[in-house]
């Protein structure tokens, strides 16, 4: 019994490790991205990460997918810090490899957040 808890819990770990962020949360949903700092009287809240896909499941999602996850989760993660703004770089793609084949798995965007009056 004590080697099927040992599963279960190295189970639990690795599905935790696909997850993705598909939905933005109200705060989320009140950051803008944009491509340079805002011009209006804003605090630079410093650096956010945002990641979509993982290790197991992110080989079965679209790049597309995998990308706009990244940009929810920077939005998300942006909204938490107070953010209203979110300067991005250019998206990251990971992959993965396998005897068989490789396979798109995640995105990473980094940004710095800015929250503006």
């Amino acid at each position: 019994m004590k080697t099927f808890g040992w599963w279960l819990v190295l189970g639990m770990m690795s599905v935790s490790g696909c997850v993705t962020t598909a939905a933005l949360t109200p705060k989320g949903q009140s950051v803008e991205i944009v491509q340079q700092p805002p011009t209006t009287s804003c605090s630079n809240l410093g650096p956010v990460v945002g990641k979509g896909g993982g290790s197991f499941g992110g080989a079965w999602i679209s790049d597309e997918d995998l990308i706009r996850y990244a940009y929810n989760d920077l939005r998300n993660k942006a909204g938490l810090m107070g953010a209203t703004h979110v300067v991005a770089g250019a998206h990251q793609m990971g992959h993965t490899s396998g005897a068989n084949g490789g396979a798109t798995s995640t995105a990473t965007l980094s940004g710095i957040a800015y929250a503006c009056r």
